[in-house]
C-alpha cells in the first residue's frame, strides 16, 4: 500500500493523489446517480462555477460505494492506523460548470465558522475525494491546494491558540503563494489533511467537473480536536513514522 516515500510526501505536503483506486463499474454507477441528481434538482439555467449536493451517505449507496466498495477507505485507514475511521454521515457531490476561468488567490479550511451543534469548529481528520471526470490538466475544475500549509496552520494554532482557528472565518492567517492544481484522472483518489489550505479551481474545459468528497474522522476526534489542529500529524500515525 503506502510506500515510505509516499508517506513522507504526505507528511511534507499535506495531500496525496492515489492512482486508479476506484474501478470503472463503481464510477459508472456514481456518475449515473449524479446525472439523475442533475435532472431531479438542476442548477439554474446558464449556471457556471461550482454547484454542490450535500447528501446523507446512508441514502446514497451508489456514491458511498466509491469509498467503501473500493480500496479508498483502506488507503485512508492505513494513514491513521491504529486509529480507526468512522463512517462519514454526509457526502458532497462537487461539480464545476464551465466556462469558469478562475484561479483562487488563497485557500480555506472546511467546517468554519462553527457548524457543530455544540459550537465546536467542524474539524475532521482528512478530506478524501474520488475523481469522476478528467482533471488531468489545469483549468478542469481541479482542486487547488497550497502544499505544506497544514504545517503552517498547526504552527499558527500552537503559537496563538486554537481560537486562531476561527479568528478569520474559514481563512487561516498564514502566507499563501501560488496554488497547485491537483491533476487527476477518473478513478484517482485525493487524500488531504483537514489542515491543508485549499480551494476550488476554474474550469474552462468542455465538461462538468465531477468529484465526490467524504470528510473522515478517526474515532475520538471530537474529543481531541484541539491536539490535532496543533500537530498536523497527530492523527496520521502512518505518516509520522515516515519522518522519524
Amino acid at each position: 500500500m503506502w510506500t515510505d516515500r509516499q508517506l513522507a510526501e504526505f507528511a511534507r505536503d499535506g495531500y496525496a493523489v492515489l492512482r486508479d483506486v476506484v474501478p470503472a463499474a463503481l464510477r459508472d454507477r456514481a456518475v449515473a446517480r449524479i446525472d439523475a441528481l442533475l435532472t431531479e434538482r438542476p442548477p439554474a439555467d446558464g449556471h457556471t462555477g461550482h454547484h454542490f449536493y450535500w447528501l446523507e451517505t446512508a441514502d446514497e449507496p451508489e456514491l458511498a460505494a466509491l469509498l467503501v466498495g473500493s480500496a479508498a477507505m483502506a488507503w485512508a485507514e492505513a494513514l491513521t492506523a491504529p486509529r480507526e475511521i468512522g463512517a462519514p454521515p454526509v457526502l458532497q457531490v462537487a461539480l464545476t460548470f464551465p466556462p469558469f476561468p478562475h484561479v483562487p488567490g488563497r485557500g480555506h479550511l472546511d467546517g468554519l465558522p462553527p457548524t457543530e451543534p455544540d459550537g465546536r469548529p467542524g474539524t475532521f481528520t482528512m478530506l478524501i475525494g474520488v475523481v469522476l471526470s478528467d482533471q488531468s490538466r489545469e483549468q478542469m475544475g481541479n482542486l487547488m491546494v497550497w502544499p505544506g500549509t497544514h504545517r503552517a496552520c498547526a504552527e499558527l494554532f500552537r503559537r496563538e491558540g486554537v481560537q486562531a482557528l476561527t479568528a478569520n472565518g474559514a481563512y487561516p492567517d498564514i502566507p499563501h503563494g501560488s496554488p497547485t492544481p491537483v491533476l487527476a484522472s477518473p478513478g484517482d483518489v485525493i487524500l488531504s489533511s483537514y489542515l491543508l489550505s485549499h480551494n476550488i479551481g476554474g474550469n474552462t474545459s468542455p465538461m462538468i467537473r465531477k468529484t465526490v468528497y467524504f470528510r473522515l474522522k478517526v474515532d475520538g476526534h471530537d474529543d481531541t480536536w484541539r491536539d490535532y489542529v496543533q500537530d498536523e500529524l497527530y492523527e496520521f500515525d502512518g505518516a509520522r513514522r515516515s519522518v522519524r
